[in-house]
């Protein structure tokens, strides 16, 4: 069984989940340490701050669950003790301050000062123990990794090894060998032999960039010697090779409770909207039918998670069978296919109203990389490497690229966003997304300009027979 086997594996979904009940009973023993070292248990006040603390306890596990989920916890990949005891620390303080902000809230009398501060050092050193003898635990799961490096010459080899050496026991690696990045047919062998690659900084860029795909395709553990125009990238862990400092790139896509809690959140987050815009939904229905001939709502083909191929549901906002009509080319604000109510619809993006219906029965995510026809994945892969990364994730209603970017900016910048999403996902990041999305919108309507204002038309030069279609220009498929 590979690593990347094991780390999917069910003993290892199971280990997170008992690892999440540790941290929860962590938190809550070292808080009632905390009360009974500080008060006699036969003073009054000890029960009330006691009764005030067992009403906190639901929504202070909903925090620390998040939490968790936050700093990566679960995720014990070549992390070291200090690593934890660093994390764990965090974490102490997050959950204190929730704790408090709970019961200021509430008005409870729970968490006095001194129960607090005693409890900052109890939690930080049972969660900081608990977290070690998970660490344990995980390199039984993991195994240990096959290191490869990849290097220009054999004394660039060297070099890297003699930096490696004396880190690989620490960080539960063992050394195969290395590779030349001129010799391809060898360097792919070799790369599809080992689980984790030590890359070079002396690479051409080109060989650099094709050697980190291969990886990341081939879900490949990187370790990166950075250049100097590479310290912007976001989010990366540092391993210090004796004095030389390089980056791990973990393998792109979210982790198992990652993908749990992200499901959980849109199934009933869907169902809530779905629950709370049915009567707008009903009348909007009316009105389009009301205003133009054909079916309220349309389906058209997108691409999501693992290139898998879905219809999405949008209300109807150009005339009926308008591509066969008018031809297909991108919309503008001036599309005489576009009806009267698909204007104010567009406008206020409620004719994506449907999609909370893909969304609830797991097709899409509120959040995430924004949902591809077939033919445009095609398309900007050719042109753009790596492109179907975006796929690693559900595609989403709403995304960072989308409140980030413009409605022409070029397909290589949403790309960017929609990665950096990936690589930093957490349920907090998506009620961020979220809220920032309701911000747009309304910033959309009050400006009088819609979706449309101030964007200009995207010009993206693509192989001949190869233009995707526009987002939302293909309506032939109304057939709902």
């Amino acid at each position: 069984m590979t690593i990347e086997s094991r780390r999917r594996s069910a003993a290892a979904h199971l280990f997170k989940i008992v690892y999440i009940l540790g941290v929860i009973a962590c938190v809550n023993l070292a808080i009632i340490i905390g009360f009974y070292v500080i008060y006699d248990p036969s003073v009054p006040m000890f029960y009330v701050s006691f009764r005030d603390y067992t009403r906190t306890v639901p929504l202070l596990t909903v925090g620390v669950v998040l939490f968790i989920d936050l700093l990566g916890m679960t995720h014990f990949f070549r992390k070291t003790k200090t690593d934890l005891l660093r994390t764990a620390t965090q974490f102490s303080l997050l959950v204190v301050l929730t704790a408090s902000t709970i019961a200021y809230f509430f008005q409870y009398n729970a968490f006095p000062r001194y129960v607090l501060a005693f409890s900052t050092l109890s939690m930080t050193t049972l969660v900081a123990l608990w977290s070690i003898l998970s660490l344990v635990i995980s390199r039984l799961i993991y195994s240990r990794g096959q290191l490869l490096i990849v290097a220009r010459t054999p004394a660039d080899a060297d070099r890297l090894f003699i930096k490696a050496a004396g880190e690989l026991r620490r960080l539960n690696l063992v050394y195969l060998g290395y590779a030349l990045s001129g010799e391809k047919d060898n360097l792919f062998h070799q790369i599809d032999q080992s689980s984790e690659i030590l890359v070079s900084p002396d690479l051409d860029e080109s060989d650099k960039e094709t050697i980190y795909l291969y990886c990341i395709d081939h879900d490949k553990t990187l370790y990166i010697v950075p250049a100097y125009s590479e310290l912007v990238l976001s989010k990366f862990r540092v391993i210090q090779f004796s004095d030389m400092p390089t980056f791990l790139v973990d393998n792109l896509g979210l982790k198992f409770q990652q993908r749990v809690f992200k499901r959980v959140f849109d199934f009933f987050f869907s169902l809530l909207v779905l629950i709370l815009a049915a009567p707008f939904m009903l009348v909007i229905a009316i009105l389009i039918r009301i205003d133009s001939k054909g079916p309220a709502i349309y389906s058209q083909e997108r691409i999501t998670l693992s290139g898998r191929v879905h219809k999405i549901y949008k209300f109807r906002t150009m005339v009926e069978n308008a591509e066969e009509k008018f031809g297909s080319f991108q919309s503008s604000m001036d599309d005489p296919r576009v009806t009267r109510i698909g204007r104010i619809l567009r406008q206020s993006r409620m004719d994506e109203l449907p999609q909370f219906f893909n969304i609830l029965i797991g097709e899409m995510s509120v959040v995430g990389p924004r949902s591809d026809r077939p033919i445009t994945i095609g398309a900007f892969e050719e042109q753009i490497p790596g492109y179907n990364q975006r796929l690693k994730v559900k595609s989403g209603l709403t995304g960072l690229a989308q409140i980030s970017g413009h409605y022409d900016t070029a397909p290589e910048d949403k790309l960017r966003y929609d990665l950096m999403y990936i690589k930093n996902y957490s349920l907090l990041l998506d009620l961020a997304i979220i809220m920032k999305t309701i911000q747009v919108v309304f910033r959309g309507l009050t400006s009088g300009g819609g979706i449309f204002k101030n964007h200009g038309m995207p010009t993206h030069n693509f192989p001949a027979g190869k233009t995707p279609g526009p987002d939302r220009s293909d309506e032939k498929n109304a057939n709902i």
